[in-house]
């Protein structure tokens, strides 16, 4: 090699070599920088990607000219002497909800920033997580199922519950539903498991009816299961839950195919009785799906319905049961729907608001279910909207933007909701005006040992992320306003077994 080129080849090394390192921050040493917008900023010279801020001083940057996976992201943080300090490197690095104090890093650590190192590695992913707060020197963190302390003790949260924290700094609500508990630090640190009682009243059954290909060239995920606890006596009582039960399946099982109504529900006299008709539902099912999306000899289709069913309270007065449903039919998420239904043993029959409630009360009645709701639509929005704002708002829901009348039905589709969640609740479809508190619908009312739930389904009053709406009303407030006593059964409100696990 002539010296000519030697220099040649050294020169195309050293500027090779410099575009390497200069995305390599060195950790404690400050740089000159500035906000390009609000995506992107120098340092040195260097553009880097904004992936996150946190606080008023704290970035998380990443050198978009040098994306390979070597190319680590960086904790910038911010000084008052105009500098910005790289506190940290790693493949990757996520904010966690409600702190400044922590971030995570590579989804398996949780990096302290005040003092410059690992606080601990959590059993679960460490992205995606919520800091809680400090109790004895612990920091607590959760995710969608586990709430873990800083000393690698974790808590398992049941499959649907979650957690919310609240005001107080060492306290935490856990919600399943419409029932939650409220729990402190200590008690979920010191928590014990203990062995739950089997409910012998009840029969457990898991089964699955999605349809099986039949040839290599089918692509389909269709049909649907069931997770039930099905009662299991012979009383009037445990008979009407199992007709509801299978009245339920039939309906948003066959929804989507749009045969529910033509479709008898099946026999259900005793449980065995109901495995032989959810049998016949899921032939039946594949016979009308392949009937209607086979093409020739193929069958391409999503199509799902899961359902859970399971009994919340029993006693001599009621039996209250609780129902979900996910359906999928296209689009870019499920529709959920869940509610409670209550067994009346006195008066033998299922309750709703006609039967509960004093004709003479309810517009009273209708006033504590909008004062629920509102506790529970301010926390969602995380703030204290006024009784105007948020009576518009879950007024005016269903209603038109513009007027509709004189329409063809195709156009109206366009500008109105259009979502099972109204024949689910017995609404007839979209309003010709917004409801008032005079006319308010009072859906899927049921009784709990904490008092009386009423539920609404996304998009009936808010938007699909807003998720169920349960207005729950205690009965100190509610027992003057109803037909029926049903207060004294406090005891069976669940425990703190119901939420957790291990």
């Amino acid at each position: 090699m002539t010296n000519k080129n030697f220099h040649i080849v050294l020169a195309v090394i050293v500027i090779y070599l410099s575009l390497l390192s200069c995305s390599d921050l060195k950790i404690g040493v400050g740089l000159k920088g500035a906000i390009v917008d609000d995506e992107k900023m120098t340092l040195d010279g260097d553009t880097f990607d904004i992936r996150e801020r946190i606080g008023d001083s704290l970035l998380i940057v990443w050198n978009y000219t040098n994306s390979d996976d070597r190319t680590p992201y960086y904790l910038l943080k911010y000084e008052r002497n105009g500098f910005y300090y790289p506190l940290i490197g790693a493949s990757n690095i996520t904010s966690i909800a409600n702190t400044t104090g922590y971030v995570s890093l590579d989804d398996k650590e949780i990096y302290d920033i005040k003092n410059k190192k690992v606080l601990f590695s959590p059993p679960c992913s460490a992205t995606g997580l919520y800091y809680l707060g400090k109790w004895n020197n612990l920091r607590l963190f959760a995710s969608s199922d586990t709430i873990c302390f800083s000393d690698g003790k974790w808590i398992g949260l049941q499959e649907d519950v979650f957690c919310r924290k609240l005001k107080d700094e060492d306290m935490v609500i856990l919600v399943a539903g419409a029932q939650t508990i409220d729990v402190s630090f200590s008690d979920l640190y010191y928590a014990k498991k203990e062995d739950k009682e089997n409910d012998v009243s009840v029969e457990r059954l898991i089964k699955d009816y999605h349809i099986k290909p039949r040839n290599k060239y089918e692509r389909m995920d269709a049909g649907f299961s069931v997770d039930l606890e099905i009662p299991k006596d012979t009383t009037e009582a445990d008979k009407a839950i199992r007709e509801w039960m299978m009245a339920a399946i039939r309906d948003d099982a066959f929804y989507q195919l749009e045969n529910n109504r033509d479709i008898p529900v099946g026999k259900c006299t005793s449980s065995n009785d109901m495995l032989h008709s959810l049998d016949e539902y899921g032939v039946l099912w594949e016979k009308l799906c392949r009937a209607e999306f086979q093409i020739e000899d193929t069958l391409e289709v999503r199509m799902t319905c899961d359902i859970r069913v399971r009994k919340v309270a029993d006693c001599n007065d009621y039996t209250t049961y609780y129902y979900r449903a996910s359906l999928y039919n296209g689009g870019l998420h499920d529709l959920p729907r869940e509610y409670y239904i209550t067994y009346d043993k006195r008066r033998s029959g299922l309750l709703d608001v006609g039967n509960s409630v004093k004709p003479s009360q309810m517009q009273y009645f209708r006033h504590l279910v909008l004062e629920s709701l509102k506790k529970e639509y301010d926390f969602c929005y995380e703030r204290e909207s006024s009784w105007e704002d948020f009576t518009h708002c879950i007024f005016s829901f269903h209603y038109p933007m513009v007027d509709t009348s004189g329409m063809d039905e195709v156009m109206q589709s366009l500008l109105v909701h259009n979502y099972s969640c109204d024949e689910w609740a017995g609404w007839k479809g979209f309003n010709e005006k917004p409801f008032t508190e005079k006319d308010f619908p009072l859906t899927h009312f049921a009784v709990l040992p904490e008092g009386i739930v009423l539920t609404y389904h996304p998009y009936q009053i808010d938007c699909f992320a807003a998720g169920e709406y349960h207005a729950v009303i205690p009965f100190k407030k509610t027992n003057k306003y109803l037909v029926f006593d049903y207060s004294k059964h406090e005891d069976l409100k669940p425990k703190l077994e119901r939420f957790i696990k291990w």
